[in-house]
């Protein structure tokens, strides 16, 4: 389909944020961080996208990016797809390297920096592996802390709003879609922390996760201005 260079300008930040979506949501695939690559790069002797630099076009806000930008993209994705992981000792980088997948779509298994030029210009579209973001990945601290963070929202709530604990508990669990609600239930009443496993399918976007939807919906309901009583007061006297 013939696209005009008005209508490419016209799309010009939503272009740069799929673009940075797509290399948010490959990083995060791959199960590495914004310094894994810089990392990498410094140990085996070879020029990368620095991680300031990534990170600000992973929100899509780099502004016009230059062409080194995409020829350090390009050479990132050639070793991942060779495996050419150079003379590595960081056995941590190692293991993220395992497994690492290279962006491409079905023309080019493997994308060169052209491609990435493309992409980030609105001429080729990001591959469908990578238009959705996966959940970030935590380790079981990550997921502990978060749960005692919900239980303890939970009991403010509670004693800010004098709310009985057994009704509230009930009523906060409502929230929670059933496929889900016996788990969210337990972790309220601390029967156990959430799993990093567990927490993956239920979360939305950077640090939130259902259970604090969950939990704010039900605060926000219970901290309603209440409508002001129909107690009876003194009749004004009159002049």
């Amino acid at each position: 389909m013939a696209i005009t260079y008005a209508e490419l300008l016209e799309r010009q930040e939503e272009n740069r944020a799929a673009f940075g979506r797509m290399l948010l949501n490959w990083r995060r695939r791959n199960g590495w961080t914004q310094y894994t690559a810089c990392s990498w790069a410094e140990e085996v002797g070879f020029e990368t996208i620095s991680y300031g630099n990534l990170s600000v076009i992973e929100q899509g806000k780099a502004g016009e990016l230059r062409q080194k930008a995409f020829w350090q993209l390009g050479e990132l994705n050639r070793r991942i797809a060779n495996e050419e992981w150079g003379p590595l000792k960081d056995q941590a980088i190692k293991e993220k390297l395992k497994g690492s997948v290279p962006i491409g779509d079905n023309d080019y298994p493997v994308w060169t920096p052209l491609e990435f030029w493309a992409c980030y210009c609105g001429l080729r579209e990001v591959p469908d592996a990578f238009r959705t973001t996966p959940a970030p990945t935590i380790g079981q601290r990550k997921a502990a802390e978060l749960s005692a963070k919900w239980r303890n929202q939970l009991r403010r709530v509670v004693d800010e709003c004098a709310l009985d604990p057994s009704d509230a508990i009930t009523a906060l669990a409502a929230e929670a879609c059933e496929e889900h609600r016996k788990r969210f239930y337990a972790v309220l009443t601390g029967f156990g922390d959430y799993k990093p496993e567990e927490l993956a399918p239920l979360w939305i976007e950077g640090d939130l996760y259902q259970p604090k939807r969950w939990l704010d919906q039900w605060e926000t309901a219970h901290r309603q201005p209440r409508k002001p009583g129909n107690s009876k007061g003194k009749k004004p006297v009159s002049a």
